[in-house]
């Protein structure tokens, strides 16, 4: 080897150990700063601004001023930024909206409203989801990034209306006491009849309570009538009584004319009067007891007593009817 071939190499060290020395002396002179928390200024550790906040000029290292983020900021990291990042914004008319409540430590993240699905993977604005119609239903509902997917409903299923989320819904099964009038189809439900046995039930029920009412009436009528009857019968009986034991008026007033022109004033008792007091016959221990009434002697017997040439002679109401009718007959 030359000599120039040596002195180049031992150039070469000295130079990479002075280049060594003074790195480790540069390391060794620096301060360990956190690198998510701090940062180093003129030789120190300075504090950074917590998320959601800023930095002032005015604080020092050791304790910054920092500034709260205004509405639609936002900061997420320790910084040492004078001003905080603006929000997205998700525009309404592109049926875009936040995912949640703005935040001044994150970033909010826009997405399609309810019904609506992304146009494209960049998701710049938003388009409704496809309906299904009638005898359709959803079989993949649509979200934030795809369309729905239909397919018919299937047997025992309906929909009846069209929708992106209507579900194909089961036929209704009749209870017991019904039966199916009218089956269903993928767009309409089962309609469900009462059988004809329940109707005739129902029937017999009201034609029976109606039997029921109309007896309950024609017996209290009955009864309200027999009432009225036998009320008219005692009273009929009770007048008929009294009709046999006082005799009828023509008859009476025919025996009062024989009676006054067959006896004479004369042989006729005179009633004895008394002060305040009317004519009272006197008694008889003898003979019958006698009553005086309108002209006429009365027995016990109700019978009618004549007078002929001063004999007293006592009939009986047969006896007495008998003359008075021939009495009318000679007349």
């Amino acid at each position: 080897m030359s000599r120039c071939s040596i002195l180049s190499l031992t150039m070469k060290k000295m130079i990479t150990m002075l280049i060594m020395w003074t790195f480790t002396e540069m390391t060794a002179a620096q301060p360990l700063c956190d690198p998510l928390t701090q940062y180093q200024r003129n030789g120190e550790c300075c504090q950074m601004c917590p998320p959601g906040t800023s930095m002032s000029s005015l604080g020092t290292c050791a304790e910054p001023m920092c500034r709260i983020c205004d509405e639609d900021e936002y900061q997420d990291t320790f910084t040492v930024e004078a001003n905080c990042k603006r929000q997205p914004y998700c525009d309404p008319n592109k049926n875009l909206e936040f995912v949640k409540e703005k935040s001044k430590t994150e970033k909010s993240a826009c997405a399609c409203q309810h019904g609506f699905h992304c146009s494209s993977d960049a998701c710049l604005t938003c388009v409704p989801h496809s309906s299904c119609g009638p005898g359709w239903g959803p079989l993949v509902e649509g979200n934030q990034t795809h369309d729905t997917v239909c397919r018919r409903c299937p047997e025992g299923t309906f929909s009846s209306k069209s929708s992106w989320d209507a579900v194909c819904v089961r036929w209704t099964e009749c209870e017991s006491g019904y039966h199916v009038g009218q089956s269903g189809s993928d767009k309409s439900d089962v309609v469900c009849e009462k059988s004809q046995r329940q109707h005739a039930v129902i029937a017999i029920i009201v034609v029976l309570l109606v039997v029921g009412v109309a007896l309950i009436a024609a017996a209290k009528i009955w009864f309200s009538r027999g009432r009225k009857e036998e009320s008219k019968g005692k009273g009929c009986v009770e007048a008929c009584v009294q009709c046999d034991n006082d005799p009828p008026r023509e008859e009476k007033a025919l025996l009062d004319r024989q009676t006054a022109d067959a006896v004479p004033e004369a042989d006729m008792p005179q009633p004895s009067m008394e002060e305040g007091g009317t004519g009272v016959p006197e008694e008889n221990e003898d003979g019958p007891n006698l009553a005086v009434t309108g002209g006429l002697l009365f027995t016990d017997n109700g019978n009618y007593v004549t007078q002929e040439n001063g004999k007293s002679e006592v009939l009986s109401r047969q006896e007495s009817q008998s003359g008075t009718l021939l009495s009318e007959k000679s007349l």
